[in-house]
């Protein structure tokens, strides 16, 4: 797939470019700024944006009000929606709702060190993961193998992610075809991936089980030691009716976010050392609503 050479300039004159390529959801969310201009309001509400630097090493965060202009290299068409749909802009061939949204450098660089070493600390807590099987109610060992630590929900961990994602929240839901989503309840929980470990194509969202019915975004934060121990472990997300899987490499410091009834999987880990540092790790957890 083709890249696309950006350079955004915002209110103040400052600059800053990068790489793109052409079906990223943020490039899509440029165009509707800058349709939007500085008319945000409940409806249409600020979105933080946050553009790449640097290969990836560093990043430029800013409120969707105070973009100015946005140049392509090669050009980006755009297509008018008319009155109707407030004239927004959208770039094409970019979709119109994109499966994912993928925020880099989502904590801070010492938030990640911290994280990690909360997690290398915390290794006798963890437990075997496990799925139920929708009937009987019986362990399913076969379908999902990885460690996961509950508690981090009563650690000061939970409320930064929380936070965190309450400030992405408006450029996340709007991305994923939900604008003005607003979570009531959520789950987390921190996950370790070795050698072997796996997790075989699911939803996490089923409107027949009472337990999981109400998330709406599933969330997934990636740390791990550096330099990487491992490989594997992709995230598979499967389009429509599968006609397209998009695999997305784990990156350290990276989270990724889509809806909660879209088919995923985890792809095999492979760690040659198995020991428990060289893990994948991630934080994830969902955004649910009100249970009716």
């Amino acid at each position: 797939m083709q890249d696309i050479e950006v350079e955004i300039t915002l209110a103040g004159g400052k600059s800053y470019n990068s790489v793109l390529p052409a079906d990223s959801p943020f490039l899509r969310d440029l165009y509707y700024s800058l349709a939007l201009g500085q008319q945000a309001d409940a409806e249409n509400p600020n979105m933080v944006l946050q553009i790449p630097l640097q290969d990836g090493h560093a990043a430029c965060s800013f409120l969707s009000s105070s973009l100015v202009s946005v140049v392509t290299k090669p050009p980006v068409l755009i297509q008018s929606q008319g009155p109707a749909q407030g004239g927004a802009v959208f770039a094409h061939p970019v979709s119109a709702v994109p499966a994912h949204v993928r925020i880099d450098d989502f904590l801070t660089p010492e938030e990640n060190r911290q994280l990690l070493d909360f997690t290398l600390e915390s290794d006798a807590d963890f437990e075997g993961s496990t799925v139920l099987r929708s009937t009987g109610g019986e362990q399913d060992h076969s379908y999902r193998r990885s460690k996961v630590l509950f508690s981090v929900k009563d650690t000061r961990w939970r409320d930064i992610f929380l936070n965190r994602l309450k400030m992405h929240l408006p450029h996340i839901s709007k991305s994923l075809g939900r604008p003005g989503f607003e979570f009531h309840e959520s789950e987390i929980q921190l996950t370790a991936s070795n050698d072997g470990d796996f997790f075989k194509r699911h939803s996490d969202a089923d409107h027949n089980e009472e337990s999981v019915a109400n998330r709406v975004i599933t969330f997934v934060y990636y740390f791990y030691k550096s330099p990487k121990a491992f490989e594997g472990g992709d995230l598979l997300l499967y389009g429509a009716n599968d006609q397209s899987v998009t695999a997305i490499q784990p990156e350290n410091n990276m989270l990724v976010a889509f809806l909660s009834d879209l088919p995923h999987e985890v792809d095999i880990v492979r760690c040659p050392s198995r020991e428990f540092a060289d893990s994948r790790f991630t934080i994830n957890g969902w955004l649910r609503v009100n249970a009716s």
